[in-house]
Formats: structure tokens, sequence, C-alpha cells
């Protein structure tokens, strides 16, 4: 039960992470006017699919947990209905459906410019609320609505960065293979400077998170919590490091030497692989008691 319990918490916020991020490089790096935004809409549906799978495998397994029965024992409307609407985390997957179901309606029946705006608006819904499925959720006292802000802002900034890398690459190779270097270069560079704002957001709020989760440096190093985010914050670290040499060689290049959108659109690609390790750290540490809290 525990693997399916990670294998769905990693599908389900890398799906939303992604959905989100799709309407931020559309809205941030590449003008609307581009194009119909069809390529966009193709994968936002997809992981909103594959958000609401595993949702629903991610809620099963939880509410199997939460009756201490069986997975096939627990897949039961009573069970499901008693953990929605007599639970605080039952409420929260509540809006989260709703917000989806509202967001496919939207990328489903909407063509025009305001859609893209609205859509972004559920997205970040469906991805902050996130917050509340987690430690921050269960947390108490005058320290919850704190964790909850670290938390709401740390997965938002996610859902920009890292996560935005795959829409970013996709477009990339989209741009490249229609022989648009210009409009590669443009989004490119504006993509640059979008992720650094992000970074630092995601750094800041991640030493918040820490601080409430962790609490001290001993129980970061003897706990499995603790450890775990050791090597999350490596591999970010990491894609940080491969998106500062996109910044500070392959960028200042990319109007002189054409073959720099090449080797930043290889890097983009690794930085994806990277980003999706960290998901699923974060998956694994949804189900570990905080460090502070061993």
């Amino acid at each position: 039960m525990t693997e399916l319990l990670i294998l769905s918490r990693a599908i389900h916020f890398g799906s939303c992470l992604v959905l989100l991020s799709v309407f931020a490089v559309r809205l941030l790096v590449e003008p609307p006017a581009a194009d119909d935004g069809r390529a966009e809409r193709r994968l936002a549906g997809g992981c909103l699919v594959a958000a609401a799978g595993s949702g629903f495998l991610w809620f099963w397994a939880a509410a199997a947990g939460m009756s201490g029965s069986g997975l096939l024992d627990s897949l039961s409307p009573r069970l499901f209905q008693m953990v929605l609407e007599e639970t605080a985390w039952g409420e929260a997957w509540m809006i989260r459906c709703a917000t989806g179901v509202a967001l496919g309606l939207l990328l489903c029946c909407a063509r025009r410019g305001w859609s893209l705006r609205v859509g972004a608006v559920l997205a970040a819904v469906l991805v902050g609320s996130l917050a509340w499925l987690g430690h921050a959720g269960a947390g108490a006292g005058a320290r919850r609505p704190l964790m909850l802000a670290g938390d709401v802002t740390h997965l938002l900034a996610a859902g920009v960065w890292p996560a935005g890398l795959l829409p970013f690459a996709l477009l990339l190779r989209r741009r490249m293979k229609a022989g648009a270097l210009p409009a590669a270069h443009a989004a490119a560079r504006r993509f640059s400077a979008m992720s650094l704002v992000t970074v630092g957001v995601l750094a800041a709020s991640g030493l918040v998170n820490a601080f409430f989760l962790v609490g001290s440096f001993h129980a970061l190093a003897t706990t499995d919590y603790g450890r775990l985010l050791i090597v999350k914050v490596a591999l970010f670290a990491m894609a940080v490091a491969l998106g500062a040499r996109n910044l500070l060689i392959h960028k200042p290049r990319l109007e002189t030497a054409p073959a720099a959108l090449d080797a930043m659109a290889r890097t983009v690609w690794i930085e994806v692989a990277l980003g999706t390790l960290i998901v699923l750290a974060v998956a694994i540490l949804g189900t570990l008691p905080p460090a502070a809290h061993p």
C-alpha cells in the first residue's frame, strides 16, 4: 500500500505542477498570439487526466490507511463519503475536485485569451491546495498558517520552475523544428529571467518549510526525513547549476552561435530528469514523519 501511495502522490504532484507550468510558460515566456496554443492544451489536458487518475489512487490508498483495512476492502463509497465529509483532508479534496472539473470544462470549451488567465488561476488553486494534503495541513496552533503559507509559496514556485522546464523544452523543440530561431532565442531569454526569480522564491520558502519540519541539523542528519531532504536539496542544487550554466554560458551566445540553442535544449532535458527525481523525493517525504516530530 505504501508503494501505491508514493507512486500516486508522485504522479499527482508532477501532473499538477506541469499543468500549472503550461499556463505559466504560455503567459510569461511564449506570447499567446504566437500560435493557437493547441499543443499546450493537449499537454494540459493530459496532465489533468493524469492528476485525476492518480488523485483517485492517492485518496483510495490514504482512505485504506485511515480505516486500517486492505485496498479491496476499503473500496467502499460509504468509506469515501465519510472521509470526504468528516475530515479536513477530505474537504480539501472536494475543493480540488471541483477545481479540476472547472479547469477541464475550460480546456474543452474556451479558446479566447481570457481563458488562459482563468485557467492559470484554477491551476494555481489546484497546486496550492496540495499544501492542505501534506504536513502543513496537518499542523496545529499558530504555526499552521505560517506552514501553509510557506508550503503554498513553495508549490506555486515549483509550478513555474522546475516544472516549467518540460513545456519550455517542448516549446524549444517546436520552434527549432519550424526554423523559428529568433522566437526560440526570445523565449529562452524570458524563461531564464523567470527561472532566476523563481529559484530565489523556492530557496526562501524551502528554508521556511525546513524550519518547521526539520527543526535542527541533528534531525536533518539522523532521521529518514532529514536524509531524504538532503537528497532533494542536492538534486535541486544540480538543477540550479545546470540552469546557471545555460544562463551564463549558452544564453549570451544565442545570437552569435546557433549551436548554443541546441546545447541549451539538451541541458534543459537533463534538468527535466532531475525535476522528476525531485518530485519522487517529495512524494516519499510526504509519507514520512517530519524530522522535527519523529
